[in-house]
């Protein structure tokens, strides 16, 4: 019997899964790393600390002889847009600058300057234009750390960087070219004139392999320090949200996936990529298939926030559960607008606000109205998705698919039916179908969807909720754009 290791290096930490191929869950590890903050808008990583936890959580799920003797193949899921600058012998010459940095608004003014908007940064990598990502980090690199700079021998993101340590081959999936904004997306290359941009050229970048495809097999000294065979198979990966959405199965056209953590975020699998929707575009994990991405970067952290700070956190996320589903919020005319909310579809505001807030009400019914907040927000913003419409309703995954109260609101809001896959690192499921498929076990991302078929559950919408809620959520949307008036937005 053969095993499967998937792998997903997120921000904070990584996780791994171990599976037989015929799909059966045979362990799974965690290690939490740190994240520095140096100066304000600053944020950091050390790429050690990422190796050291896969090595770790690897031993720990596949540490007897007969699994790492084993193993056939090896993916990974990853946080995408991080850069790795390495030296010749591949050691990183500075931390990790990770995606959600934020110090190169000037060189976005930059490339706003010489480009007008950033239709075109949007048109060849799928993704708008933002200060943290690695095009922009490059620029910044060259001007304030030229030293370090020129000591660079190849600018590397995670995939890539985990790719050499484990094979001695630096490669790249196609789904993270575009997050990279080093890329066109339609051509599957790098595009010169970002490089140009950037201050670099193409020998100083990864080789690109699409999703699914075998990279290499394992280096001696990285199968030594993982504890297997230099017989296992490393295989390209993906994206987090798109082997997130290879997890849950979402791997034909239309189909949505909600993936619900610190962050709410919506994928929806295509044929082929759609600019006209001004959503995120990249490769999917899946061949011949695209993905469009929206996200709530404030989703899940606005209940947390609330828990936390107007709770005190002694509140469990069950009691809170529990007791909101006994209040009423939006009935009452009581609702919540999360940070980084939408005044319009196309204007977001970074300011949480409270609305109609009465003395009659307690602590549950601001829970209530977070929930159902950012349940109208996601509703919202699938509108700009209604060309794919499900058929068969929305994934949804991650904390909230934990709460009974928040994923029946979701199908009372929405009006879809909403499934729940009862596994929650869908991640590292995406990673391990990807590195079945890799080294020959499965014949197709399809195969290893149904090798490893994560079980659901289904919630349907309730018909007088569904009906109540409707108007509610034109208020809110009414609302809203009072609100992103007053913000200026």
């Amino acid at each position: 019997m053969k095993y499967l290791l998937g792998i997903d290096v997120g921000t904070t930490g990584t996780k791994t899964l171990l599976f037989r191929q015929d799909g059966l869950l045979c362990g799974h590890a965690y290690k939490a790393y740190k994240t520095s903050n140096p100066r304000l808008g600053f944020c950091e990583q050390d790429p050690n600390d990422w190796w050291q936890a896969v090595t770790e959580t690897v031993r720990r799920v596949a540490g007897t002889r007969e699994i790492a003797e084993n193993v056939s193949g090896i993916s990974l899921s990853v946080q995408g847009g991080t850069l790795v600058p390495v030296d010749a012998e591949f050691s990183p010459v500075r931390p990790a600058i990770v995606w959600n940095d934020v110090r190169c608004q000037r060189e976005r003014d930059e490339w706003l300057s010489s480009f007008g908007t950033d239709g075109t940064m949007y048109r060849r990598t799928g993704w708008h234009l933002l200060p943290g990502l690695n095009a922009m980090q490059i620029r910044h690199m060259r001007r304030e750390e030229p030293e370090l700079f020129e000591k660079t021998a190849m600018f590397l993101s995670v995939p890539d960087y985990i790719s050499y340590k484990m094979t001695g081959i630096p490669a790249l999936d196609l789904s993270n070219i575009g997050i990279n904004q080093l890329g066109d997306i339609t051509k599957g290359q790098y595009d010169p004139e970002i490089l140009a941009f950037a201050g670099i050229t193409r020998e100083r970048l990864a080789g690109i392999i699409p999703s699914g495809r075998p990279v290499g097999r394992l280096c001696t000294r990285a199968a030594e320090e993982l504890g297997l065979t230099p017989d296992a198979v490393f295989v390209s990966g993906a994206h987090d949200q798109y082997a997130v959405a290879l997890g849950a199965g979402a791997c034909r056209a239309g189909d949505i996936l909600i993936g619900s953590g610190t962050c709410w975020v919506i994928t929806c699998i295509g044929d082929r990529p759609d600019f006209s929707s001004g959503l995120s575009q990249s490769a999917a994990a899946v061949p011949g298939k695209w993905g469009s991405l929206w996200s709530l970067s404030s989703g899940g952290v606005c209940l947390e926030w609330l828990r936390k700070n107007i709770m005190s956190g002694e509140i469990s996320f069950a009691e809170l559960d529990r007791e909101a589903s006994s209040r009423k919020a939006a009935e009452d005319g009581l609702f919540f607008f999360p940070f980084s909310g939408r005044a319009t579809l196309e204007k977001s505001f970074q300011k949480g606000s409270f609305l109609g807030l009465d003395l009659a009400h307690d602590r549950f019914h601001m829970a209530r109205a977070v929930m159902e907040g950012v349940a109208f927000q996601i509703t919202w913003m699938l509108d700009a998705f209604r060309l794919h419409s499900p058929e068969s309703g929305l994934k949804l995954a991650g904390g909230a698919s934990k709460s009974s109260l928040w994923s029946h609101m979701t199908a009372d809001i929405s009006g879809l039916p909403v499934r729940i896959p009862e596994v929650a690192d869908l991640a590292c499921v995406g990673a391990a179908i990807l590195a079945g498929v890799g080294s020959g076990i499965y014949s197709s991302a399809e195969e290893g969807c149904k090798a490893l078929c994560v079980g659901e559950k289904t919630i349907l919408p309730d018909p007088g909720r569904a009906q109540l809620y409707k108007p509610l959520l034109e208020e809110y949307k009414r609302c809203a754009e009072i609100l992103g008036s007053a913000y200026r937005c």
